[in-house]
């Protein structure tokens, strides 16, 4: 399973996080979370938006 991490405020307004064009993914949950006390502890987010840890949903094959 891959793990994101999103940003939620008040207003329902989300951020992503993403890195060259690309969302950062993480194979298992420890490292999304690893990753998002990172973040918590540089505090490069404004405090109004609340991280939360979303599994990636794998696309349809086709």
């Amino acid at each position: 399973m891959t793990y994101r991490i999103v940003g939620v405020d008040e207003q329902h307004i989300v951020i992503e996080f993403w890195k060259n064009n690309r969302e950062l993914t993480f194979e298992t949950y420890e490292e999304a979370q690893k990753y998002m006390r990172y973040i918590q502890s540089k505090a490069v987010i404004p405090g109004r938006y609340e991280l939360e840890i979303m599994t990636v949903k794998a696309e349809a094959s086709r």
